[in-house]
């Protein structure tokens, strides 16, 4: 029994060592660690030639366009200053894409990337970028890290894409080529920006899709001078392949906002969310999605939004949706706006609007939803023609009247002519449709 039990603790030990020695291999053939290349993340050094140099190496074997290696930040503050110190923009097109690429860190507030820039605001969106990817990146990770910002003028990441054959190329220095498929796990972005996240492209662009976020966040000095996600950004009127940038993913997320927009929805759609607390900070104006054009695309207006507690505060200009869609279809499920206004001042507050585009919006679906203030359909001068505002099991916390004009006191309000409604099932308000 006793040779036995030394044999078996012998057995484990020598186990443990070979794991170990696989483990550091491992490490050293498929990570590239920024502190090996400069990388001090004492907060105080500029880090930015030493992460580019690590950026890199790490997709520098890249095998068929995929990266064999991660970017690992281990835990500091790693202060940048320059553009483009993550990704930059190719020379050859679809040649210099990257499959695979992860950028990892040790959690956020433990690895922290500081973008202290003086950079002056510049119109053209492939400037003042932490990542600038023209046709460059698909199948790209960020995980466990935060990004702080105290310029107003920052930018996260610009994403630009090309398809096609027609030869008036907006940047021809790229080539043709795509981003797609962007996971953000455990991520957090801090203080003010321009804008985190472009997605664009010119007339020929219709891949450019995919971006998932799971469990991520933003601080309460979150604040957007153009927007947190801006989807069709160069001339989004004309360029309608931009419809075709799809799917947005949001699951368990804690989106704090203090001034601005957070998602703006130019051209694409197919939005999805998940759960999660999203609470705005003070009283200036923001909103949660905002859609001004009323897009042609009909798989490309689509909002689902599932299981989300909103938190605007007490101010009429804090809107959770501004929608210009003209088709496609909205729908909230489980959701709530009213924990920060639980008061009667509030219910004149116009909290979710949907303006008509040629006589239509949506078809807006609200199910077991607690709503506060009101909800306005801003189409004036003559009756919608096609989609409608349903309301099902719902409760309507200010108001348990249905329907006036936008001068009125009931819950749905309209600027023109009454029409195209349904209330069913709601908690004190009676069935009534039109």
């Amino acid at each position: 029994m006793s040779l036995g039990a030394a044999a078996g603790v012998g057995a484990v030990a020598v186990a443990a060592t070979q794991w170990s020695a696989d483990a550091d291999a491992a490490g050293s053939t498929y990570t590239v660690n920024v502190r090996d290349h400069g990388a001090k993340g004492d907060g105080k050094t500029d880090d930015s030639d030493a992460i580019r140099a690590a950026v890199t190496a790490a997709i520098a074997g890249r095998v068929g366009g995929a990266a064999q290696k991660d970017v690992y930040f281990p835990p500091g503050n790693y202060k940048v200053t320059k553009k483009d110190t993550l990704m930059w923009s190719p020379t050859g097109g679809i040649a210099d894409q990257i499959f695979g690429l992860r950028f990892r860190g040790a959690g956020p507030r433990v690895t922290n990337i500081d973008f202290a820039t003086d950079f002056a605001a510049n119109p053209d969106p492939r400037q003042n970028n932490l990542i600038t990817a023209a046709v460059r990146l698909r199948y790209t990770y960020f995980l466990d890290m935060s990004f702080r910002s105290t310029n107003a003028n920052n930018r996260f990441a610009y994403y630009w894409s090309r398809d096609g054959d027609d030869q008036a190329l907006q940047y021809p220095e790229y080539g043709v080529g795509q981003n797609q498929y962007f996971v953000y796990q455990n991520v957090e972005w801090r203080g003010v920006w321009d804008r985190v996240i472009g997605i664009d492209g010119d007339k020929q662009a219709n891949n450019n899709s995919e971006h998932h976020f799971l469990m991520c966040s933003t601080d309460t000095q979150s604040r957007y001078t153009d927007a947190f996600l801006h989807c069709g950004i160069t001339t989004p009127s004309v360029n309608s392949q931009q419809n075709q940038f799809l799917n947005y993913f949001m699951m368990a997320c804690n989106f704090a906002l203090a001034g601005g927009d957070f998602f703006r929805f130019d051209r694409g759609g197919s939005i999805n969310v998940l759960g999660g607390s999203w609470s705005m900070v003070g009283t200036d104006a923001a909103r949660y999605f905002y859609m001004p054009l009323g897009n042609g695309e009909i798989t490309a207006t689509r909002l689902n939004v599932n299981g989300v507690r909103f938190e605007p505060k007490m101010s009429p200009d804090q809107k959770i949706i501004d929608c210009g869609w003209g088709n496609g279809n909205v729908t909230f499920t489980s959701c709530s706006d009213m924990a920060a206004v639980q008061v009667p001042g509030a219910a004149n507050h116009n909290y979710h609007r949907y303006t008509g585009s040629q006589n239509r919006i949506p078809i807006v679906r609200y199910q077991d939803c607690i709503l506060a203030g009101y909800h306005l359909v801003d189409n004036p001068g003559a009756a919608l023609a096609k989609g409608k505002m349903i309301y099902e099991g719902c409760r309507f916390y200010h108001t348990s009247q249905a329907l006036s004009a936008a001068s009125g006191a009931a819950f749905l309000r309209y600027t023109g002519p009454t029409g195209r409604y349904a209330f069913r099932d709601s908690w004190d308000t009676a069935d009534l449709s039109g």
